[in-house]
């Protein structure tokens, strides 16, 4: 009896060694696991504080930006069928597109995505500047009874506009998209999938009986 007691106290100390390894690594796995998980949710939150200044930094300044692509559209329209009495109209619209981009342009200079956005103003100004140009060609070609001229000028300065039209309806499409990218919130990582549980119940092995107990054991 004494010999089979050692072998069952022997292999419960080996058992339960082992589960208290487990349990340990299992712990182990547990803290590391909730550690990562307060990492990466530390990470989006600090992406989302980004997000967030930077929105509220560049929406102001890309509204203001698309009131001055408004100013541009209603300066082209008019330009257009322009007469000498819409000369001060004309004069406001461009000053006030010029006031404009110039007030937002401060604060879209210091981002990559603003400062493309100011390139694009830029280069739209050109273009209009272009079609002015082709407007007074054109006025002067009329006063000379240049009449072959015209109508190849004419085709000329028709594709100018619908360039000019084309290049602010893309300046604003890119400020919206801008302006909905800003505005994607910042996912949060999934929360660590719970590791299974180690098992503590302490199962104590079937031991043969010794052949020196069955020779003992009265029938």
């Amino acid at each position: 009896m004494a010999a089979i007691g050692v072998v069952l106290d022997w292999r419960r100390g080996e058992r339960e060694a082992e589960e208290s390894q487990k349990q340990r690594a299992h712990d182990l796995e547990v803290r590391r696991l909730e550690h990562q998980h307060q990492v990466e949710r530390a990470i989006v939150e600090d992406a989302a504080r980004l997000r967030d200044a930077r929105f509220a930094r560049l929406s102001e300044d890309a509204r203001e930006l698309a009131k001055a692509l408004f100013d541009l559209e209603r300066l082209a329209l008019l330009l257009q069928w322009a007469q000498p009495s819409d000369k001060a109209e004309l004069e406001r619209l461009e000053t006030s597109a010029r006031i404009r981009f110039q007030s937002a342009r401060a604060g879209l200079i210091l981002d990559a995505d603003g400062a493309r956005l100011t390139t694009t103003f830029e280069s739209l100004t050109r273009e209009i500047a272009e079609y002015q140009s082709m407007l007074q060609s054109h006025r002067v070609l009329v006063e000379a009874r240049a009449l072959e001229q015209v109508a190849d000028h004419q085709d000329q300065m028709e594709a100018q506009r619908v360039k000019v039209v084309a290049s602010i309806m893309s300046a604003l499409g890119e400020i919206q998209s801008l302006l909905e990218s800003l505005a994607v919130p910042v996912e949060a990582p999934p929360a660590p999938p719970p590791s299974p549980a180690v098992s503590t119940e302490r199962a104590i092995p079937r031991v043969a009986p010794s052949t020196e107990l069955v020779a003992t054991t009265p029938p």
